[in-house]
Formats: structure tokens, sequence, C-alpha cells
């Protein structure tokens, strides 16, 4: 019954009762509660390098929050005393333009990491928003606990600047997209990559969007009118088919071709897409 009390508890919390000090030791004695969590958090490049003994410290001080659609994690004005890990769901980053517009920067994903970098900027605040687009659960980090640990384990150290270095290089890469390509690259890129494995390699024709039209449109920073525009527009070339939020590549070739893509290309920016948290 203690038990079923306190899972009650994990799935009624929002994340600014998150904040309160009594809470936040129930959100670490349920993470230490169930050692699958455990072995989930152990299994992401950032803690598969530390010693057992780091580990449960940093564990000692984690713990899973649980946040509904559309329910804000951190804004800007909140401290950055954590980073995250998604365990289900799905988190975006965004800002507001000064004339109210809202886009999108980020979307992560089960088993991606955010907000780690806070770790080493003199700021002392999350410098976005984020937010849940559907159900989600985050597992929360302790920056300065796991920063200390950096000073013991070099793997680790190693880790934290291979996934820093390859969102700098993602990100880079957005910027020659967003100056230089045109919308139809940037959708076609995007149906491609999610059309690949880790290698680069084509393995799966049908793609299903794992986030509304509106929201994928934004991170591309096309706009909704423009995104189905070019979807019909493919769709009457006989290029891809859809049906609900499925995506059906019927001409991943042609697709290539009308972008310019090579197969090498396509390998490397699979990568550093996936490094940078976006994959849809």
């Amino acid at each position: 019954m203690l038990i079923v009390f306190f899972f009650t508890l994990l799935y009624s919390y929002s994340f600014n009762d998150f904040f309160d000090i009594q809470r936040k030791k129930v959100w670490g004695f349920i993470l230490a509660l169930n050692s699958l969590f455990h072995s989930e958090i152990r299994t992401h490049q950032l803690f598969n390098s530390l010693s057992d003994e780091s580990f449960q410290l940093i564990a000692h001080n984690s713990g899973l929050i649980s946040l509904k659609k559309n329910e804000i994690l951190f804004e800007c004005s909140y401290e950055a005393n954590y980073f995250f890990l998604v365990r289900t769901g799905q988190i975006t980053y965004y800002q507001h333009s000064l004339d109210g517009n809202e886009k999108i920067i980020n979307i992560f994903e089960p088993n991606q990491t955010f907000a780690e970098a806070c770790m080493f900027n003199e700021s002392k605040y999350y410098p976005v928003n984020a937010r849940a687009t559907c159900n989600t659960e985050v597992f929360y980090f302790d920056l300065d606990k796991f920063k200390s640990q950096l000073y013991l384990s070099r793997d680790t150290c190693f880790a934290m600047m291979t996934v820093m270095s390859n969102r700098l290089k993602a990100q880079t890469q957005e910027i020659v997209a967003l100056s230089i390509h045109d919308a139809q690259y940037r959708l076609v890129n995007y149906l491609l990559q999610k059309s690949c494995d880790q290698n680069g390699q084509f393995c799966q024709s049908v793609v299903k969007l794992s986030s509304t039209k509106s929201l994928l449109a934004s991170r591309l920073s096309i706009t909704p009118e423009t995104f189905s525009r070019i979807l019909s527009r493919l769709k009457k070339q006989d290029l891809i088919s859809i049906k609900d939020d499925l995506i059906t590549l019927k001409e991943p070739g042609k697709l290539r071709e009308l972008i310019g893509f090579c197969s090498g290309t396509i390998q490397e920016k699979i990568e550093m897409q996936q490094a940078s948290g976006f994959t849809g």
C-alpha cells in the first residue's frame, strides 16, 4: 500500500511541486524504489561511464517528473539547477518573439537529454522555455552534483563534450539550411532523415510524424500553410502518400535527387540531427 501511495503522488505532482523540498525528497525516494529506473538511465552515454559510487550519488539527487500535455517544465525565469532526460513523451524548447509569435527551437524525445549545458553557463537561469507536447515523463539531475563528478571521470567528460560538440555542429547545419536552402529542402531532408538508420542507410519507407504538423512546421521554420502545400505537391508528384500521421516515401531516390542529396551527406546530417535531439 505504501508503494501505491508514493506512485500516486508521483503522477499527481506538477513541476512546480517538484521545487518543494519535501516533495523533492519524495521524487528521490520514488527513483530509488525502482531499480529499473537506474538501468534505464545507465544506458545513456552521459551515465554509462560513471563509477557505481558516482552514479549512486547522482541518482540520490535525481527523480522523475510527470507532465501533462502542454504543461510547462521550466521558463526563462526559472533558476537552472537541473538538467533532464526524457523517459517517455516529448519536450519542446520554445521562445516568443516581441510580437508574440512562438518559435519552436528544438524537440526532445525519449532517451535524449537537455539543459545539461547550463552547468557551464555563467547565467543561473534557463535560456529558453520548455514544455511537454503530450503526457511526458522526464528524469531530472542536479547540475552541480553531476558537474562535480566530471572531475573524477575523464570518460564522462568526453561523453559530455561529444554531446555538446555534436549539438553545436547540428546547429551550424541548421543555420546553413535556414540561410541557403528553401522550405521544400528542409521538409524533404527531414523525411529522409526519419527514413534512415543511424548509419544513414535507408531502412523504412513509412515515416510516422511524432509531432503535430504545426509543431514540425515551426521547428523547420516553415509556415503551416507552406508545410501542407509542400506535402500536397510531393503527393501529386507521386513521391509520397499520406495517411493520418504516416507518410510513405514512394520514391526515396527521387526525393534525394530533388534536394541534391548524396548518400554520404545523409549519414552526416542524420548523426548531427540525432545529437541535437531533433528527431521530430
